[in-house]
């Protein structure tokens, strides 16, 4: 399979964006509990560039990503913030006339480090997902895991609100499908409430 060009170019300018985000944040590394959200709760949306090897070749895909995000499970000065989102991811990946479809349910905690920034937030973050797969080939819908693990930087523009910019790399399983690596890049923006 081969990449298509529009695809292509735009997962490698959210891939850029993505790696320029966290560096300018990895910047900032030093201390504060106030980790991405002062709010206890957050409602993100993203827009996901995504792609996996196939046989070789890279296969590009578009798709988005809700999620509802429990923040500082555990925070304190000098280890930073623990949190925690749950959500759904879906992403459709196109190659000529095939088509592969994958959503799925995801749990995904994060680790903000201690920090004296109140406004630029580097995160780690881990991700165990449980997936479907549809197609319009000859392979049957299956069902799978996926696990895995990446990073980013939240970046507050207002009280409430914060861009998200982040990478992983995801091991995914389904059905008939052997085990491949998806990689992803996001951007999307959380609304952190109760005010």
């Amino acid at each position: 399979m081969s990449v298509i060009g529009p695809m292509q170019s735009s997962l490698r300018r959210a891939l850029v964006l993505a790696g320029v985000l966290t560096v300018t944040g990895s910047a900032a590394f030093v201390r504060c509990a106030e980790a991405q959200s002062a709010q206890p709760y957050s409602l993100q949306f993203a827009a996901l560039f995504a792609g996996f090897d196939n046989g070789g070749a890279n296969v590009g895909g578009v798709g988005v990503e809700p999620q509802f995000r429990l923040n500082r499970l555990y925070s304190t000065d000098g280890f930073g913030a623990l949190s925690l989102g749950i959500g759904g991811q879906y992403t459709s990946h196109s190659r000529g006339g095939d088509n592969l479809k994958i959503s799925g349910l995801f749990f995904e905690p994060r680790w903000v480090p201690a920090l004296k920034s109140n406004t630029i937030f580097p995160y780690l973050s881990a991700r165990l997902a449980f997936l479907r797969q549809s197609n319009n080939f000859e392979t049957p819908t299956s069902s799978g895991t996926g696990f895995g693990a990446g990073g980013g930087v939240a970046i507050k523009l207002t009280k409430t609100i914060n861009l998200d910019a982040g990478v992983q790399l995801v091991r995914q399983k389904l059905g008939n499908f052997d085990g491949f690596t998806t990689y992803t890049a996001k951007v999307g923006a959380s609304v952190g409430f109760p005010r």
